[in-house]
């Protein structure tokens, strides 16, 4: 099952990442982190909820060990830095001139608000791997190491070199993708083994529809990110050309 998991993953996203994250991996601009924190706050924040009703369903010891260390890192703090990815997504934005009020106001877009609706539904569900493989599977899409080992250069956009190369941010206000690049490496690996421990062979094809549809939300969603950075880059141009 694990292979069939990572050639899923490596298939409906790392051949052919969404736009935003094309960017992010490559050259991002103040309007990309601007629209990427002003809408994954908001996953920031319903995250752990989510993670929370995966919890109350599930059985099985180690997986509970495996969330629990992830909610130490989403709400208390990451292990690798000095807040929680919450805080550290925050500074990200205020770095490119976002107020945190501005941050906390600013409404989800359609395509985020359908995704969060489904992945609240996934993760109440009552069979645990069905919640856990909804939301916990995109974590795999943050494993940089997947990618490469099926001989693809595609990147996370999690790696803070192209930040600091582009627009020249600070290493502080880039601790969000510090601490999620190597919190990802590892927790996606770790959610493959999870599910392919736990997935019987005749629900293989379920749960991998599972995590397609999950996949298939997310990029619709980073979609609609990408057409807001797009027009947050716009206005900034139209701005300056006016001043």
């Amino acid at each position: 099952m694990g292979p069939r998991v990572e050639q899923l993953v490596v298939d409906s996203w790392f051949r052919h990442p969404p736009a935003l994250i094309a960017a992010m991996a490559s050259a991002p601009t103040v309007g990309v982190i601007r629209a990427f924190v002003l809408q994954w706050t908001k996953f920031s924040r319903l995250f752990p909820r989510w993670v929370g009703s995966i919890i109350s369903n599930c059985p099985e010891f180690s997986v509970i060990a495996y969330e629990v260390e992830n909610l130490m890192s989403e709400v208390v703090r990451d292990p690798a830095g000095d807040d929680n990815h919450y805080q550290l997504l925050v500074r990200l934005g205020e770095s490119v001139g976002l107020t945190r009020a501005e941050i906390e106001s600013h409404p989800p877009l359609p395509e985020a608000a359908d995704a969060f609706d489904w992945l609240w539904e996934q993760a109440r569900h009552p069979d645990w791997l069905v919640g856990f493989t909804a939301v916990n599977g995109l974590e795999i899409l943050g494993d940089r190491n997947l990618p490469a080992a099926y001989g693809l250069s595609a990147g996370t956009g999690l790696d803070p070199e192209p930040y600091a190369r582009a627009l020249g941010i600070d290493d502080d206000s880039l601790e969000f993708f510090e601490v999620s690049d190597q919190a990802d490496a590892g927790h996606g690996h770790e959610t493959v083994e999870i599910i392919a421990r736990h997935t019987p062979p005749e629900r293989q094809d379920e749960i991998l529809a599972v995590l397609a549809e999950s996949m298939a939300r997310l990029r619709r969603m980073m979609d609609a990110v990408w057409r807001l950075a797009n027009r947050i880059d716009a206005e900034q141009a139209e701005g300056g050309e006016r001043r």
